[in-house]
């Protein structure tokens, strides 16, 4: 007797396991919102222009659109920055590009005792500036696809030797820009060298490049943003201009946030599973809505209108919008 109450109660224990832990299963938060794309070993960096995240150690760099994995090979030191769709490592003297979609790869040496600085990226051209000798002065260069030199022209005399005003994340305008001693702005095509002069504007560099001039006047602030040298939009909002410590600072409520969609990590506790700190969770607001779950750690690495690439673990995967009426409607 005693023998079949034991067998009994064992029945009964291993029974409200089982049922505990496919309940859990059950109840277990999941990813919602989102499907995945492509997923690739990640590598340890930062993200650069909202574009790709690039390796601290080497020249590897992964685009964070398409996956696409891509290495400057021998290439060491100088400043790195993305631009019209490509990897840029500029030094003192030479220029490396590779595309990020795997297809190009060039070197460009510049003038003799010249030293060079990222201006500027289109689709089709890189702008550089050269300055050197005595006294020193600037020229620009424009390089084309496949890194020949397209056009050379002097840096506009109103902004003298000027740098050039660029993301502080590596982040290469769409319209080259030079401040000038009144607060004005020098703005150069990449693709034709046209030079126009603009009032006096702070220059700071949005999403993908984006050239953006805020100038404010009477309690308003007016922001002239470029897509291109000859195309560009307009608007004025009440209130000061958003802050930024320097001119050419990146515009970051434009550069990581996304299309006005906001993702931010935490963490959810199982409550089948008291041990641990429970899970990672990202969750995404705003115009576009989600939520991806894991046990490894979780970082929202670029968000836009068509999805969203998050580090996980050692990964780094790419999802799109699942039901999204924004997406669905763009």
């Amino acid at each position: 007797m005693r023998s079949r109450r034991t067998i009994a109660y064992a029945v009964f224990a291993a029974s409200a396991v089982v049922l505990t832990v496919v309940v859990g299963w059950l109840t277990t938060p999941d990813d919602e919102g989102v499907a995945g794309e492509w997923e690739t070993t990640a590598v340890e960096g930062r993200v650069l222009g909202g574009r790709a995240l690039v390796a601290t150690d080497s020249t590897v760099a992964i685009d964070l659109v398409s996956g696409t994995r891509i290495t400057l090979g021998s290439v060491s030191g100088g400043d790195r920055a993305i631009g019209g769709g490509r990897l840029l490592i500029v030094n003192d003297t030479t220029l490396d590009a590779a595309g990020l979609d795997g297809q190009s790869r060039w070197t460009w040496r510049g003038p003799t005792a010249h030293r060079l600085a990222l201006v500027a990226a289109s689709s089709g051209t890189t702008v550089v500036q050269a300055c050197g000798g005595t006294p020193r002065a600037c020229r620009l260069i424009g390089l084309g696809a496949n890194g020949q030199e397209a056009w050379q022209t002097p840096q506009p005399t109103a902004s003298g030797t000027a740098a050039p005003v660029v993301g502080t994340d590596g982040n290469l305008p769409v319209v080259g820009v030079f401040p000038t001693g009144d607060d004005t702005v020098v703005l150069v095509d990449p693709d034709s060298s046209r030079v126009v002069l603009r009032p006096p504007a702070r220059a700071s560099v949005g999403r993908d490049g984006r050239l953006l001039l805020d100038s404010a006047a009477g309690g308003s602030c007016t922001r002239t943003t470029y897509e291109s040298f000859d195309r560009s939009a307009t608007s004025t909002a009440p209130g000061a201009c958003p802050d930024a410590a320097a001119q050419g600072a990146s515009d970051q409520t434009d550069q990581t946030n996304g299309a006005g969609t906001r993702a931010e990590v935490g963490r959810t506790t199982l409550w089948w599973w008291p041990f641990g700190d429970g899970i990672h969770t990202l969750e995404v607001s705003g115009r576009h809505t989600g939520r991806i779950v894991s046990r490894d750690g979780l970082r929202a690495l670029r968000v836009d209108d068509s999805g969203i690439t998050v580090a996980i673990g050692d990964v780094v995967r790419r999802y799109s919008w699942v039901n999204s009426p924004a997406a669905q409607g763009k």
